[in-house]
């Protein structure tokens, strides 16, 4: 599924631009789990899971993918967003597409 422009920055103007931590919040949300349970299921302390839905730890593309895998979503939008996650903390302005 491909978002047009348009579409794009009015989602970014809602929520804020693309982030490995919304992701992870709209993938425990979604499995309807809190975020002790959802660290259980992927092994790690809900303190983990605090900091990364909050942005304060940037996790590595294999774990996005191990997120996106035990979850069923996208593992394409896992890893555009923990990328452009690591690149916005370079401090590098560029936009992140995975095909």
């Amino acid at each position: 599924m491909t978002i047009d422009r348009k579409s794009k920055i009015k989602l970014e103007k809602e929520i804020g631009p693309l982030s490995f931590a919304l992701f992870m919040q709209a993938a425990r949300t979604a499995a309807g789990l809190t975020q002790e349970a959802f660290g259980k299921k992927l092994g790690l302390s809900r303190a983990n899971i605090c900091d990364i839905e909050k942005g304060r730890r940037l996790v590595s593309v294999e774990f996005a993918l191990r997120v996106a895998r035990k979850v069923q979503l996208s593992e394409r939008i896992a890893v555009m967003a923990c990328l452009q996650d690591q690149v916005r903390n370079a401090g590098y302005l560029a936009q992140i597409a995975v095909s």
